[in-house]
């Protein structure tokens, strides 16, 4: 397992995180003040049936009281999570998109706070 300090110092190198290192890596800002300012994404596998994601992150202090949230997937499923962020009161803050040119798949990254 990963401490909170290689997390951090891993977040601050600019990495590309699999989902579940990336998870930790929030908590782990979170934990000091800070949220995701912005997502990057991008497919580490796009095999049929093995999709999976990386992602890094750019940091913010976060103002007093935010609630926020972030998602990786396909944009179906973003789109699902964008619905149940905007019932909480969340809104969009940062979203980006990547095509894979050999496949054609999609992939999406978003952020939203409130």
């Amino acid at each position: 397992m990963t401490s909170g300090r290689d997390i951090y110092r891993t977040s601050s190198i600019n990495q590309w995180l699999t989902t579940e290192n990336a998870d930790a890596v929030v908590h782990a800002m979170a934990a000091k003040g800070m949220m995701p300012a912005t997502i990057d994404c991008r497919f580490a596998d796009t095999t049929p049936g093995q999709l999976a994601y990386l992602s890094k992150f750019t940091w913010k202090r976060a103002p007093t009281n935010t609630r926020y949230h972030w998602e990786i997937g396909d944009p179906t499923y973003l789109a699902s999570k964008e619905v149940k962020a905007n019932r909480i009161g969340l809104r969009q803050v940062f979203a980006k998109g990547v095509r894979d040119p050999a496949t054609g798949q999609k992939v999406g990254c978003s952020i939203w706070a409130g």
